[in-house]
């Protein structure tokens, strides 16, 4: 994890709070994802449960103090009994890069913790905007620690068919697996180009082709097998794309007809939807497990149209105030320095931005956290991308947008065009990592 990211400088900030070294040789901090139930980041009710909530119970802290070598300094069983250490927290998060803006004890032993939420605003919209396809992405150099993926048991070369499903799969998550390595600490390394601590990962279609071998671990892909009698499908790449095609077709239709506008024809788009789908299809449940074929057009998740649809959603609705910009209904986007974000203080703009887009790079780091025991958490994060449309296309049907032109509603366009902008920024460098090209219009 970027040691720098928000979310760790806020769970380091509380552990100091709460404790302290027990000597001189106190461990670096844990993750976010390593604090457990301790510190708890939430994502929904956030206006009910708070950003964040932590256990009132110094038994609770024990397991985190012991690995950190550290120690409470309360010695009482609460953490903070009386009213006025809650305000303490707040008095002294005052000087943090984002600060709470009040806490609260509840009766199951948890105190919740509110952010101030315009910095956090103003932080994420101006770091996705400024680094564009790099938000999230590790720096790396010379020293940072190297990584070798090489890929097993591929079948056929690529361009030659028929190609089994369970081989395409197999590239599908080797590919996606290469481009979260881009973002993560390490640095990719040819096999010719190992060092004696370079992480050697193989990505194979069972475990261990070489067991005598032990330089290396095995990240697996699962098969791929038929909905009603889970056997090995005997259907090729071309055969589930076109299938596949055929559904995206059908769903298109049923929502209010296709535009073609911007595509070349409308077998292309459907062509480009069709495949995206077989990548989701394929990269929705855990890597190693077996992954059932898409038959009726119904997957079990929300999958690939529902994803580019919202996607598409985004590029209308910012054409739209392009071209109205140029037909001079509305006044040309001033910088985002001169826009009032806190205008997107209320509750379903915070859940965007707090909720998804603040701890995007902690979603990246945490997909390959497991990598070096042959686990990878590409399954999460089609969860997460599914879940941000899910959000933000919650956010059209109850936020207008593109609001008359009048001098005070101005502040609102242009902070809610800011904040689209920005969710298309997240959900394009996700669609990058799957390898899923985006569309502009459905």
């Amino acid at each position: 994890m970027d040691h720098s990211s928000p979310l760790h400088q806020v769970s380091q900030h509380l552990l100091d709070f709460f404790t302290m070294p027990a000597g001189s040789d106190a461990l670096p901090p844990l993750s976010v994802r390593q604090l457990g139930d301790t510190i708890r980041y939430n994502i929904l009710g956030l206006t009910d449960n708070g950003d964040l909530s932590v256990s009132a119970n110094a038994r609770f802290w024990q397991a985190v103090v012991a690995k950190q070598r550290r120690q409470l300094r309360s010695g009482t069983d609460d953490l903070m009994p009386e009213n006025e250490e809650l305000q303490s927290l707040i008095e002294q998060a005052a000087m943090w890069r984002f600060p709470f803006k009040e806490a609260k004890s509840l009766p199951i032993g948890r105190y919740t913790l509110s952010f101030q939420r315009l910095p956090i605003i103003t932080h994420v919209l101006t770091n996705v905007l400024s680094q564009a396809g790099d938000y999230g992405r590790r720096s790396k150099t010379e020293q940072s620690p190297t990584l070798s993926l090489t890929l097993q048991n591929a079948g056929v070369r690529a361009g030659q068919t028929p190609q089994e499903l369970r081989h395409y799969r197999l590239q599908v998550i080797y590919n996606i697996i290469r481009r979260l390595a881009e973002y993560s600490p390490w640095r990719l390394v040819e096999p010719e180009d190992v060092k004696k601590d370079t992480i050697r990962v193989h990505v194979e279609l069972q475990k261990c082709t070489q067991p005598e071998l032990k330089d290396h671990v095995c990240l697996v892909s699962g098969p791929v097998v038929e909905p009603v009698q889970k056997t090995a499908t005997k259907m090729t790449l071309d055969g589930y794309l076109e299938l596949r095609t055929t559904h995206m077709r059908q769903v298109a239709i049923h929502r209010n007809g296709i535009r073609q506008s911007g595509i070349s024809n409308m077998d292309t788009l459907m062509k480009r939807l069709g495949s995206a789908a077989v990548i989701v299809d394929l990269a929705s449940v855990r890597h190693q497990s077996a992954v059932t074929l898409v038959r009726n057009g119904l997957g079990s998740s929300k999958g690939a149209s529902y994803i580019l649809y919202n996607s598409a959603r985004l590029e209308t609705l910012l054409r739209t105030f392009n071209d109205q910009v140029k037909a001079k209904v509305y006044d040309p986007l001033p910088p985002l320095e001169e826009i009032d974000l806190s205008i997107l203080e209320d509750d379903l703009d915070w859940e965007i931005i707090y909720g998804y887009l603040l701890p995007f790079p902690d979603v990246l780091e945490s997909l390959l956290e497991q990598l070096p025991q042959g686990s990878c958490g590409i399954h999460q994060f089609v969860r997460y991308i599914e879940n941000l449309a899910g959000v933000t296309s919650r956010y059209y049907r109850h936020k207008k947008v593109l609001v008359q032109r009048r001098s005070q509603l101005s502040p609102i366009l242009y902070a809610r065009i800011y904040l689209i902008m920005t969710v298309r920024q997240v959900l394009n460098v996700v669609l990058a990592v799957l390898g899923i090209e985006p569309v502009d219009y459905i």
